[in-house]
C-alpha cells in the first residue's frame, strides 16, 4: 500500500528492492523541492517499509544544452535552499555539481549499488526521459519513476490531444477526481523516519558534494566552470525560498487584477511563476 497514487508510480526496470541495501536513493532530477513532491513522499515510504534511511542525490551536470551563467545560479540557488531544508532532518542531502563535463559519470551507479531501491522524478522533457532509461538498464536494483508535475497524472489519458480546446474539454470532465489529492506539505517534518545515512567514503572522495561558496553560485566559482558565461544570471533568484516570495507576492498583489491584466507587460499582473515551476523550485499543488 501507498499513500503516493499508484497512477503516478512508474516501474522503470524488473529488478528487486535489495533488502539489505544501506540507503534508499532519491535522485532529484526535476521536483528540485523538499515540500509538494510525490517523488520525496515515495522515497519516504520505502525507508519506512524497509527501516533504511535516505540519501538524496541533487547533481548538476555542466555539459547540458544551454548550460550558462544564467541556468547554473537559478539551479545552484535551488540546490542551497534544498540544503537548508533537509539539515535538521533525519535525509541526507547530496549535492554534486560537476566541474566538468562527465565528472559525475559513475556517481548514480556507485550509490545505487550499495541501495535498497532508487527512486527518481518522472519529467517528460528535455534530455531527462533519455538519461533515466539510459541509467535504469544498468542498474541492478528497482528503480521508480515519480510523477510530481502537475495536479493531473500523466498516465491519467493515453490519448495524445492534437488541440489545447480537446485537452481543455477532456480535462474539464476529468480533473475532479484529482483535486483532492496531493503530495505533502512538509514530509521532512516525520519523526519516523532512520536516523541519517552514511555515505561510503570512497564516494565523497571521488564525488566530493558542493561546497557552500558553489551553491551560493559565487561569480568566482561560476567562472570556473565550462558553461557560457556569456549569458548572464537573471536578476532575480532561483530556489523554494524565493519561490514562496513569489507565491506570497502575486496573492497580495496580482491576483485580482490577473484575469484582465496578466497580457499586458506595463500592469505586471503576471503571476512569474513559470522559471519556477520549470525547475521544480514550486509545485503546481
Amino acid at each position: 500500500m501507498t499513500s503516493v497514487p499508484e497512477i503516478r508510480i512508474r516501474q522503470l526496470n524488473d529488478e528487486p528492492i535489495r533488502v539489505d541495501g544501506e540507503f534508499v536513493v532519491y535522485w532529484m532530477i526535476a521536483n528540485r523541492r523538499s515540500t509538494w513532491n510525490y517523488s520525496l513522499d515515495r522515497a519516504i515510504e520505502i525507508s519506512r517499509e524497509t527501516g533504511k534511511p535516505i540519501v538524496v542525490l541533487e547533481a548538476l551536470r555542466t555539459g547540458y544544452r544551454w548550460a550558462s551563467d544564467r541556468i547554473h545560479r537559478f539551479v545552484l540557488q535551488g540546490m542551497a535552499d534544498n540544503r537548508a531544508s533537509f539539515q535538521g532532518s533525519p535525509i541526507r542531502y547530496y549535492p554534486y555539481v560537476e566541474s566538468s563535463a562527465d565528472d559525475g559519470s559513475g556517481l548514480l551507479e556507485a550509490l545505487a549499488a550499495q541501495a535498497v531501491a532508487v527512486v527518481t522524478d518522472d519529467f517528460p522533457c528535455f534530455f531527462l526521459p533519455r538519461m533515466v532509461a539510459h541509467v535504469a538498464d544498468r542498474l541492478d536494483v528497482a528503480m521508480e519513476a515519480v510523477d510530481s508535475n502537475g495536479i493531473l497524472p500523466m498516465m491519467a489519458t493515453d490519448k495524445v490531444f492534437a488541440r489545447a480546446y480537446d485537452f481543455r474539454r477532456w480535462l474539464q470532465k476529468n480533473l475532479e477526481p484529482f483535486l483532492s489529492e496531493s503530495p505533502k506539505s512538509n514530509p521532512l517534518g516525520s519523526k519516523v523516519l532512520p536516523k541519517k545515512a552514511s555515505i561510503p567514503a570512497n564516494i565523497l572522495e571521488r564525488w566530493p558534494e558542493a561546497t557552500v561558496a558553489v551553491l551560493r553560485a559565487e561569480t568566482d566559482e561560476l567562472s570556473r566552470l565550462p558553461i557560457d558565461h556569456s549569458v548572464q544570471p537573471a536578476s532575480f533568484d532561483g530556489g523554494s525560498v524565493a519561490a514562496a516570495t513569489v507565491v506570497k507576492r502575486f496573492f497580495k498583489d496580482r491576483f485580482e487584477r490577473y484575469a484582465n491584466e496578466r497580457n499586458d507587460p506595463d500592469h505586471e499582473a503576471a503571476s512569474g511563476f513559470s522559471p519556477y515551476l520549470h525547475f521544480g523550485h514550486l509545485s503546481a499543488h
